[in-house]
């Protein structure tokens, strides 16, 4: 059965013990970038310090949170957020999209929507949309794609559809991936093809 055939199942509601435990992978993550954050402070510390720090761990805070708000039954709330993410950093990230810990946003106007599962220490570059794509006999089709671990998306990058992309995988700036790209492979071109790193030595799908 092809995964655009398969029923939807349901994305698991986020805690609030796992939602800290994300984003102080998040924080983590950034902490790279910016070392003056420092792993010595409480987490909430951490956090609202990194929000007027850095440009975009505000929507990173404001996704984690409105999941969180969604799972414990607080829907206004939650879309609350998400349109304060959506003005303040021109990020827009869907109720049942699920993120893994290590998110790294770097810029705005990113969407990501359907029911979308992203493996953890993803990197966001500015300009992607991730998930819907047509579908016969109707607008969109809710499914959206499942990501592993280490994924990266660059500039414009388009993911549409319920597609599979592997662990480590590169979506390449203004690809547009309408299939499935195995691990450790790059997409490129429109629409994308996969390709192995030529350091690898083997060929290329």
């Amino acid at each position: 059965m092809a995964d655009s055939e398969r029923p939807l199942t349901p994305q698991p509601r986020i805690g609030w013990a796992e939602t800290v435990r994300l984003i102080e992978e998040d924080l983590d993550t950034y902490d790279v970038w910016f070392p003056s954050l420092g792993r010595d402070r409480p987490t909430w510390a951490r956090a609202a310090f990194a929000v007027f720090r850095t440009e975009m761990f505000g929507a990173n805070l404001l996704y984690r949170l409105q999941t969180f708000l969604h799972g414990a039954g607080h829907p206004i709330l939650a879309t609350t957020l998400t349109r304060l993410g959506r003005v303040l950093f021109g990020v827009t990230i869907g109720r049942d999209v699920r993120i893994g810990g290590g998110l790294y946003i770097a810029h705005g106007s990113i969407v990501v929507e359907g029911t979308t599962t992203i493996g953890r220490r993803a990197s966001i570059a500015p300009f992607v949309t991730v998930g819907l794509a047509s579908s016969t006999g109707a607008a969109f089709d809710v499914r959206g794609p499942v990501m592993g671990d280490d994924v990266m998306l660059g500039t414009g990058a388009k993911v549409l559809g319920p597609v599979r992309i592997g662990d480590r995988a590169r979506v390449g700036a203004n690809a547009v991936v309408l299939g499935d790209v195995p691990a450790d492979h790059t997409a490129v071109g429109i629409p994308a093809r996969a390709r192995l790193p030529r350091a690898s030595g083997l060929r290329a799908v």
